[in-house]
This record gives C-alpha cells, sequence and structure tokens, in this order.
C-alpha cells in the first residue's frame, strides 16, 4: 500500500486525507493540537457557546491513517522532514498548509487555549462597545457585520472597505445584495477609501478610526478583517518555487509546485486559479484524490485531464440567521441566491454538525 504525506490539518488536508484513508497509508502532519472549524468562529465572536462546537479534536478523523503533530523543515519528492529531525518518506507529499488570518478569526498559535482566549476577549470587547469599525469587506468583514448587527441589537457597526463595490471578482449581483441587506440591518457601508492609522493590522483595537480622506470614524473599537495570508513557509527553501503576487504557490495543471514530480499543493497556499475558499478546497481534494489513486495504479500524471478551477466561483455569504445572498456554481456567471438558500446551505449551522460528525464527534 502506497503512503500518502499530507502536510496541513486544515479544510484541505483533512478532506483529503479522510478521501484517501481506505486506500493509502496516509499520515497527516499537522502542530496544532486539534481543528478549528473557524467558518464558524466569526459567529462565535457574538454567540461565545459556540467554541466549544468549533475546536475538534483530530483522534477520530481517521480511521486507518494517523495524525503527527509537529512542522515540516523540508520537503522532497520521497518525503517530509520534521523540525523534530525525523524523516517521514512518501510515495506522494501533499502541501495543504492553507492560510493564515489574525486571531480570533483563526488560532495564531498552536494551543487551543490561545484561540479561546483570544476570542472571549474579542467577545468582551464587542459585547462593551456601543460603536464598532470592521475594516475589510470580505467574506468575513461582512459576515461579521452582519453577525454583530443582528445578534447584539443596539451596536453602531461601520463597514469599511478599499474597494468600491462589495465582492467585485464573484458574480455580479451579490455585492448589491449584500449591500441592500447590510443597510437594511443598520450597518453604515463606506466603499473605495482606505483606513489609517491602526496600531496593529491583525487585532482587534480601540477606536476611533481614521480614513485617508481626514474622516475620523467615532468608534469604541475597531476590528481589522483585511485577508488571509497563504503559509507557504514550507517552501521557503525551495529554489525551483514560484509565488504569484498573493504570495501563494505556482503549480502546474496537475497541482504540482517547480521542481517537483510527486509534490502536490492545494488549498488556499496553491495558485490553482481558484479563490481561497472552503468551497474551492471541496473541489480540488476530489480531482486530488482521484488524480493519486491512477498514479498509484500507473497511469502517469501527465496522462491525466489537468485540474480545472471553478468556471463561476461559488461563494456563501450570510448574515446571520435571516440574512445574506450566495453564488451558487450554476450556468455560465453563476447563480445569485438570497437568504433562503443561504440560511438552509450555511447560515443556519455554519456546517458545524457536518464537521463534528467528520471528526467523528
Amino acid at each position: 500500500m502506497k503512503r500518502v504525506v499530507i502536510v496541513g490539518g486544515g479544510y484541505a488536508g483533512t478532506t483529503l486525507a479522510r478521501a484517501l484513508d481506505a486506500a493509502f497509508e496516509v499520515v497527516l502532519i499537522e502542530p496544532r493540537e486539534a481543528f478549528v472549524h473557524n467558518v464558524a468562529a466569526i459567529r462565535a465572536l457574538v454567540q461565545p457557546s459556540l467554541v466549544d462546537q468549533i475546536i475538534l479534536p483530530y483522534g477520530r478523523l481517521l480511521k486507518r491513517g494517523k495524525v503527527v503533530h509537529d512542522r515540516v523543515s523540508a520537503v522532497a519528492d520521497g518525503g517530509v522532514t520534521l523540525v523534530s529531525g525525523r524523516h517521514i518518506s512518501g510515495d506522494y507529499v501533499v502541501l495543504a498548509t492553507g492560510s493564515t488570518y489574525a486571531p480570533p478569526f483563526k488560532p495564531a498559535t498552536d494551543a487551543m487555549a490561545d484561540f479561546r482566549a483570544a476570542s472571549a476577549a474579542s467577545h468582551a470587547a464587542i459585547k462593551d462597545a456601543r460603536s464598532i469599525a470592521i475594516v475589510g469587506a470580505g467574506a468575513v468583514g461582512v459576515e461579521l457585520a452582519g453577525e454583530i448587527a443582528s445578534a447584539l441589537k443596539g451596536k453602531e457597526v461601520t463597514l469599511i472597505s478599499s474597494t468600491p463595490s462589495l465582492f467585485p471578482d464573484f458574480a455580479p449581483g451579490l455585492g448589491k445584495r449584500l449591500k441592500a441587506n447590510l443597510k437594511a440591518m443598520g450597518v453604515k457601508l463606506i466603499l473605495g477609501v482606505k483606513a489609517q492609522g491602526l496600531v496593529t493590522g491583525d487585532r482587534p483595537q480601540p477606536g476611533p478610526l481614521h480614513l485617508e480622506t481626514g474622516e475620523v470614524v467615532a468608534s469604541d473599537l475597531v476590528i481589522p478583517a483585511i485577508g488571509a495570508r497563504p503559509e507557504v513557509n514550507v517552501l521557503a527553501g525551495v529554489s525551483t518555487a514560484g509565488f504569484d503576487p498573493r504570495g501563494r504557490v505556482e503549480v502546474d495543471g496537475w497541482m504540482r509546485p517547480a521542481g517537483f514530480k510527486r509534490v502536490f499543493a492545494l488549498g488556499d497556499m496553491a495558485a490553482n486559479g481558484d479563490h481561497m475558499t472552503i468551497v474551492a478546497s471541496s473541489r480540488q481534494a476530489p480531482w486530488l484524490a482521484k488524480a493519486l489513486t491512477d498514479s498509484s495504479g500507473g497511469k502517469a500524471v501527465e496522462d491525466m485531464a489537468a485540474y480545472t478551477a471553478w468556471a463561476s466561483p461559488p461563494i456563501l455569504v450570510p448574515l446571520g440567521l435571516k440574512r445574506g445572498a450566495s453564488v451558487l456554481p450554476i450556468g455560465r456567471n453563476g447563480a445569485v441566491v438570497g437568504p433562503l438558500l443561504t440560511g438552509a446551505i450555511k447560515g443556519k449551522s455554519l456546517f458545524i454538525p457536518r464537521y463534528r460528525k467528520e471528526f467523528g464527534l
């Protein structure tokens, strides 16, 4: 039985590991002591009881494979070397180290106590603030504005974005629907203007907030939500690796970084034409699982059909339990749908029952 070494226990890595668990010897390398279902970490800031539901230990994820809690210091076609000095050989190596995001949206360390503390501190700050400015109107910033406005009535919420419209890279109509929803919820939007003078670019901090126009947004609390950053340190010493303007590793049509034949990369860290979203990983992981299965049966990777990104990228953006909009991968440009389907697919449960079941909880 051939061995697959998967580096990274986030959404892409765990999805692939589960898909391969029956047919390969799977070794999943992940330094964190537990998986954090960060899709629900945003709502946990207004509903702190969710924190216990979204920290998922790795112990029951795989039936046959194993999880090694360590970091990788070097990658080669024949396996990986760990920071501890141990070498783990593999017929295939898959890099799925994902992306980083500031706490409290993702863990900043490997210890779950630190994530719990960051989430609790942010919840307390949000609860105490009368006015809140959120800097960044991607999925995290927009969802956070919606969660606060729907769950904590009476807060003055202002959402600031340097882009003149919401979600310009997705199907037309998504941004317009979300903008109308947010305004109906009482959220003030300031678009096409950059924030200035943040004490830190990644942590909640006291207001007010200064804008490049000279305007001052009166706010008790400022929460940066300025986007995910690909985690590619595992390839930092690889001279052949190339990176796109966002810092994602460039891959060929079969998800391989330059210079490798049996090392693959997927998820947020890989520049394969998809956006940095979980739904993108849900498309990539099954493709790679089939490719590795076919390769193990003797088929050359280069003889396989290359991976193709979503033609119309999907995204799900709930604004609390009752509002939101999404793009479903239907038709040439995608289908923009409203709160009914957004809530049914994601907004009501945030996939918590699904992921708890996948992790054997």
